[in-house]
């Protein structure tokens, strides 16, 4: 059986710790490099479902794109979760901004999904590329239906031509800087979650439209990527069927 550390080392020659951010706290968060494994769990998000589902299925290591630990002192929510993988010898292990901002990683994968061309990367995670010319709301219909996101919304002229976006999956539309690298270079629009409203008070006035999804579906691709490079490993890897989206749409 392989070890901790056999799959660890497969992702992140994918992956490496070396492109994480300085917030981020990916990597072993719990667990011992050691371990044989058992099973394979792959996620967006631990969750005490998914710490239960790999009890189920027999898996003792949860791969996930989120850690579960942020910062020096977890909070109440984040330090039960880490004692009750303990308490289930669940090995848990996140693949956070390394992926966002790695060579065929979460943004380049998205970018293909999405249509876009010409992909450069900007701002570290961010890509920026070309489209078809759209307009912008029916890019945001575009979005919606290729992310499976019925709770996209749209910053901006509906009839305004976006010929360039600048992608950032996650919590990217918050990001004020994008917004100003978007604007020096003809970025039409920006696709990202999370926007706040100050910052889409300002993409609007500056002429960048945005279009807000859902941090959930805009990365839950990473179980399709982390997939990938497991492959010498499909017969002890599964996804996740209990992490999904907490949104719901009221239509």
């Amino acid at each position: 059986m392989p070890k901790v550390k056999d799959i660890i080392e497969i992702i992140e020659s994918k992956a490496p710790l070396r492109y994480m951010l300085e917030f981020d706290c990916a990597g072993l968060n719990v667990g011992d490099m050691k371990d044989e494994v058992k099973g394979i769990l792959l996620a967006q998000n631990v969750t005490y479902s998914t710490i239960e589902e790999c009890l189920q299925v027999g898996a003792n290591l949860l791969i996930t794109h989120h850690p579960c630990v942020f910062g020096e002192e977890p909070d109440e929510y984040m330090q039960r979760l880490v004692a009750k993988a303990k308490e289930y010898g669940v090995n848990l292990y996140s693949c956070h901004t390394n992926l966002d901002c790695c060579d065929g990683g979460l943004n380049d994968f998205v970018a293909k999904k999405l249509g876009m061309q010409n992909v450069s990367v900007i701002d570290g995670c961010a890509r920026q590329g070309d489209i078809k010319p759209v307009w912008l709301r029916d890019l945001a219909e575009q979005v919606g239906k290729a992310l499976a996101d019925d709770c996209v919304k749209y910053v901006g002229d509906g009839e305004k031509i976006i010929k360039k976006v600048a992608l950032c999956t996650g919590a990217g539309a918050r990001d004020e800087e994008l917004v100003l690298i978007a604007k020096d270079n003809g970025v039409d629009c920006i696709i990202g979650g999370e926007s706040k409203l100050s910052i889409a008070l300002m993409a609007k006035d500056l002429g960048v439209g945005v279009i807000d999804v859902g941090h959930f579906t805009s990365e839950i691709a990473c179980v399709e990527i982390f997939k990938d490079w497991l492959k010498d490993y499909a017969y002890m890897t599964k996804v996740s069927k209990t992490d999904i989206d907490p949104y719901k749409p009221i239509k």
